[in-house]
C-alpha cells in the first residue's frame, strides 16, 4: 500500500576499515532506560465547524494532525469527526497548530493549517475546554500569514499585482466583519469562510506574482535542470521516446531498484548479482544526447522493493553490504553521473529494515563517505518524500506500524547535518500534497537553512479520469469535492505544473525540477504523465512545460 492510499484509507476508516571500528548493533538499540511515560494530557481545545458549503461533502475530513511552531508534524491524540476537531494531549509540545482538510468551495478541498494567527495554541488546564470556531481560526491564520509573506516579499520594493492585492484586501475585510460578530457562531463561520476563500486565492497569487518578478529580475538560470525519470525508454519505441524526451528535458534519472517495481527489472535479484545491462544502454543514450544523468535509489528500504535476503541481514551485515554495494555500483560509472541518490525516504517512512534513528543516520553517513571516496566529483543527494510528514501522526512506516519515534524530512536533514554527513543536494518529492501553492513553497523554503542545493526531485499530479481509467477503475469520476481549483483534467494538470515550476525556478538554491513520470499508463500518479500513451500523444502539460522553458530563456544546455 503506497503512502497516498494509506492516508486516504486511514482517514476514511569512515570507509573500508571504518566498518570494523564503528559501533555496530545487531538489533535496534534502546538508548534510554524504560520508564513510565510522563502524563501529558491536559484540557481540550475543540475546533467547531460551521458548514456553509453546498456540496454533499465530505467537507471536513475525519482525520487531522498537529504541528509544532516550526511546522513539523508531531504525534498527538488529535481526532476529527463531522462535529469538529479535538485535541487534549500534545505529548509534551507546548505550542501547536492543527492541520485539517477543509472544503473551501471555489478553491478546493485541501489541508489548511490553523495556528492562532501565528501565535499558536496551548492546551487549557485539565478539565477545561476551549471552544473555537474552525472557520474563523483557519481564516485568521491564513490572513495573518499573508500579511507576513507580503511584508517579506516587499522588502526590496516589490508590490503585489492589483488582482492579488484585491483578493488579500477582501480577505481582511471579511475577517474584520467576522470579528464584530464573535458571539454568533453561525455568522462568524459564514463570514470567515468568505475571508478564507479570498485568503487562499490571494496567497497563491501573492507567491506566483513574487516568483515571476524574481525570474524576470534575475534572468535565465543556465545551470537549471528540467528533468524526468527516463524509464519511458523501456516503455516506448526509442525513435519516439528520444526526441520527445530530449526536447523538454536536459536531465534524466535512471532507476537502480534492488527489487523491481514492475516497470524495470530487478537490479539485484540476488545479492551481488548486479544487472547493469539495460541501464548502461539508457545511460549511454542520455549521455550521447548531452543530458546530465542521475543514478537514483541506491538504497530504498520500502516494502515494495526490499528483497527477503536483505531483510534477513543483521545490522553489522547490512553496513558491510552498504559499503560494498555503494563502491561497486558508483564505481561502475565512475565520474560519469552528475549525482547519485544515496538514500530515498529514509526519514522514518521507507524503513522495512526497522532501523532506529541513530542507525539511519549512521548508514547514510557511511554510504556518503564511500560514495565520495569512490567518485569524489559526483554529487550525493538525499531524497525525501511526504513533505508534510502526515505519517508521523499515523505512526506508520511504508509497510507496518512504526516502532520508533518518527521525524519529518526537515528534522531528518537536520540530524544528518548535525552528524556531519557529507552530502551535496537535498531532494524533496512533490507529488500533489493536497496543499495549496503557498504551503508548498513555504515548506520547501525550510531547506534553505542548510545551505545546500535543493531539487524538486519527483513532481507529479494526475490529469484526471480518462475513458480508459474509468473502465479499468484506476481513476474514476469524482465522488468528493475537487482538490484544487476545479476537478482535475489535462489543463488543470498543466496549471499546477506551471505553478510549482514557477515557484521552484524563482529560488536560487533550487537547481532542478523533475517530473514523474513521462508517459501514461505507466506513471506513478495515475494519468500523471506528460504523454497520453507510448505513441507519443502530448498532453497540455507537455506543451505548457515547453512554453515556460521558452519564456525563461530556453532549455539550458547540460
Amino acid at each position: 500500500m503506497d503512502r497516498r492510499k494509506f492516508l486516504r484509507d486511514t482517514a476514511l476508516a569512515g570507509i573500508g576499515t571504518a566498518i570494523s571500528t564503528r559501533k555496530l548493533f545487531a538489533a535496534p538499540m534502546i538508548l534510554t532506560p524504560k520508564r513510565t511515560p510522563a502524563r501529558t494530557a491536559a484540557g481540550q481545545v475543540a475546533f467547531r465547524p460551521v458548514y456553509v458549503q453546498k456540496s454533499l461533502g465530505p467537507n471536513l475530513l475525519n482525520w487531522a494532525y498537529a504541528t509544532d511552531s516550526n511546522w513539523d508534524t508531531f504525534h498527538s491524540n488529535i481526532n476529527a469527526d463531522n462535529k469538529g476537531v479535538y485535541i487534549s494531549d500534545t505529548e509534551g509540545h507546548e505550542k501547536f497548530g492543527v492541520n485539517v482538510r477543509w472544503n473551501v468551495e471555489g478553491f478546493g478541498y485541501t489541508f489548511i493549517t490553523a495556528d492562532n494567527a501565528g501565535e499558536f495554541y496551548e492546551l487549557p488546564p485539565e478539565g477545561k475546554t476551549l471552544n473555537l470556531n474552525l472557520n474563523y481560526e483557519l481564516a485568521a491564520s491564513r490572513v495573518a500569514r499573508n500579511r507576513l509573506r507580503s511584508s517579506l516579499h516587499s522588502r526590496d520594493g516589490w508590490q503585489a499585482s492589483h488582482e492579488a492585492a484585491g483578493f488579500l484586501a477582501l480577505s481582511e475585510e471579511y475577517l474584520a466583519e467576522a470579528k464584530k460578530h464573535l458571539g454568533d457562531h453561525e455568522e462568524v463561520g459564514g463570514l470567515s469562510q468568505k475571508s478564507l476563500y479570498y485568503a487562499l486565492w490571494g496567497s497563491e497569487m501573492l507567491e506566483l506574482d513574487y516568483a515571476k518578478s524574481q525570474i524576470l529580475k534575475n534572468g535565465p538560470k543556465p545551470g537549471f535542470f528540467f528533468g524526468c525519470d527516463a524509464r519511458a525508454f523501456y516503455q516506448m519505441y526509442q525513435d519516439i521516446f528520444v526526441p520527445l524526451f530530449t526536447d523538454i528535458f536536459n536531465y534524466g534519472t535512471i532507476t537502480f531498484v534492488t527489487k523491481g517495481d514492475g516497470i524495470i527489472n530487478d537490479f539485484e535479484p540476488k545479492e551481488g548479482d548486479l544487472r547493469f545491462g539495460i541501464r548502461d544502454l539508457l545511460y549511454d543514450k542520455l549521455k550521447q544526447k548531452g543530458l546530465k544523468v542521475e543514478g537514483r535509489l541506491l538504497f530504498w528500504f520500502h516494502e515494495c522493493c526490499t528483497p527477503e535476503w536483505l531483510k534477513k541481514k543483521t545490522y553489522p551485515e547490512l553496513l558491510r553490504y552498504v559499503e560494498r554495494h555503494t563502491r561497486e555500483v558508483i564505481g561502475h560509472y565512475g565520474e560519469g553521473m552528475y549525482a547519485w541518490e544515496i538514500v530515498n525516504e529514509l526519514h522514518d517512512w521507507a524503513n522495512e529494515l526497522q532501523l532506529n534513528n541513530e542507525q539511519t543516520v549512521e548508514l547514510t553517513k557511511l554510504a556518503c563517505e564511500v560514495a565520495k571516496d569512490t567518485a569524489p566529483n559526483v554529487r550525493r543527494l538525499i531524497n525525501n518524500c511526504c513533505p508534510f510528514a502526515e505519517y508521523v501522526q499515523m505512526k506508520q512506516w511504508s509497510g507496518e506500524p512504526a516502532k520508533y519515534n518518527q521525524r519529518t524530512p526537515v528534522q531528518f536533514i537536520r540530524d544528518l547535518v548535525d552528524a556531519g554527513v557529507d552530502f551535496d543536494i537535498i531532494g524533496q518529492q512533490m507529488y500533489f500534497p493536497e496543499r495549496d501553492l503557498q504551503d508548498i513553497i513555504m515548506m520547501v523554503e525550510r531547506y534553505e537553512q542548510f545551505n545546500k542545493k535543493v531539487q524538486l526531485s519527483e513532481i507529479g499530479v494526475t490529469a484526471g479520469p480518462t475513458n480508459r481509467s474509468v473502465k479499468l477503475a484506476t481513476v474514476g469520476l469524482p465522488t468528493k469535492p475537487y482538490e484544487w481549483h476545479r476537478p482535475w483534467d489535462e489543463e488543470m494538470q498543466a496549471n499546477w505544473l506551471e505553478g510549482v515550476y514557477t515557484l521552484g525556478y524563482s529560488k536560487p538554491y533550487i537547481e532542478a525540477a523533475d517530473w514523474f513520470d513521462f508517459v501514461d499508463p505507466f506513471s506513478y500518479m495515475e494519468n500523471g504523465g506528460l504523454l497520453r500513451n507510448p505513441e507519443g500523444d502530448k498532453k497540455a502539460s507537455y506543451y505548457r512545460l515547453q512554453k515556460i522553458e521558452k519564456e525563461w530563456g530556453g532549455l539550458p544546455k547540460s
